[in-house]
């Protein structure tokens, strides 16, 4: 009498594990899992010089479409959730379309403007180069109704990688004022 084997996968593996199926699913998925995942290694120096480069990259890319007011210039570099902080405490904005409404209201009021060189850089950003922060001063000149003035802003930006590219994900702007303390500036108010 012949006898004919029939090799069953599961009473292989069941066998080989100790008589348990069980866990053989879960090892295979994340084996499977853990082998898919993107690298989680730091950057290097020089990468990390890079990363910061390119998001200055952005910074002053993002400065020169606002100054042109062109607003399909300025969303290629905005994070598709975002949050800004006007300089009052109104104004917040959550959204691209609130975004697009807030500005083309600041730009009702200018003629035309200019961004000068950024200026305290500073950077930070995660070991991984996902997320950034950066602060900087800029000079700022502005024109409406045949009048110009020349602000100096200071700038906070969180950024954040997506899709590969650095894009802003918050920020506020705030203006500075005259090297006068506040003492020097309640003063000012209470004369008036």
């Amino acid at each position: 009498m012949e006898i004919n084997t029939i090799f069953i996968p599961e009473l292989y593996f069941s066998q080989i594990l100790g008589g348990s199926m069980k866990y053989l699913l879960p090892i295979l998925i994340l084996t499977f899992l853990f082998s898919c995942t993107g690298s989680d290694e730091q950057l290097s120096t020089e990468e990390e010089i890079k990363e910061k480069e390119k998001v200055v990259e952005v910074l002053k890319a993002y400065n020169y479409a606002y100054q042109k007011k062109n607003f399909s210039e300025m969303v290629r570099y905005l994070a598709n959730d975002l949050t800004f902080f006007g300089s009052d405490s109104g104004e917040t904005v959550k959204s691209l379309t609130e975004f697009k409404i807030a500005i083309e209201k600041q730009w009702e009021d200018v003629d035309s403007m200019k961004f000068g060189e950024m200026s305290d850089i500073y950077i930070l950003m995660d070991s991984r180069g996902r997320i950034a922060s950066a602060i900087y001063g800029v000079p700022l000149q502005i024109w409406s109704g045949g009048k110009g003035v020349t602000l100096f802003l200071r700038v906070a930006r969180t950024l954040k990688k997506e899709g590969g590219n650095w894009v802003i994900a918050s920020g506020i702007t705030g203006i500075t004022r005259a090297s006068k303390s506040v003492k020097e500036l309640l003063d000012e108010t209470s004369n008036k």
